[in-house]
């Protein structure tokens, strides 16, 4: 039996389509940044115009808008959550399956019977690691895009 082991982690950090997904949940965070930094200013400029309000109608008003906004901020934060995991887990998975698909062909291919995640294993001997094959497969379909740590820590400010 041929068993070996691949570094699902690293393949995916290094897999183009990964990349993209990092791409679309930034946007989406970036997108619920916006509309929580509009409600922000609103809230804001409701603060500042309050010190120059005299009647209690407009204070009543204003104060009633201010409720409204900070219920629309939890609201939106509540949904954006949900929404982001959904959106996580489902480009995860997707990018996960596009990845076993290309070690399940490569196995076939080379009769290997068994692939095993590294990070599942104590022990491995470096000549059964199959992390650089898969790697070498990405470049030759084109689906190989470099990871660096900087790239990770930039898209999440």
């Amino acid at each position: 039996m041929k068993i070996y082991v691949v570094d699902f982690e690293k393949v995916l950090k290094n897999f183009k389509p990964y990349h993209e997904s990092l791409k679309l949940i930034q946007s989406e965070k970036d997108k619920f940044a916006g509309q929580i930094e509009q409600i922000k200013k609103e809230m804001e400029g409701i603060i500042s115009a309050s010190r120059l309000l005299v009647d209690e109608k407009s204070q009543m008003e204003q104060a009633s808008r201010f409720k409204e906004l900070q219920g629309k901020a939890i609201k939106l934060e509540s949904e954006f959550r949900s929404d982001i995991v959904d959106i996580q887990n489902a480009e995860l998975e997707n990018n996960f399956n596009q990845v076993s698909e290309i070690v399940q062909d490569w196995s076939k291919i080379t009769g290997i019977d068994l692939v095993i995640n590294k990070t599942q294993t104590l022990f491995v001997d470096s000549k059964l690691d199959a992390t650089e094959s898969i790697i070498e497969i990405l470049r030759n379909k084109n689906l190989y895009q470099e990871y660096t740590e900087s790239e990770l820590l930039v898209e999440e400010e």
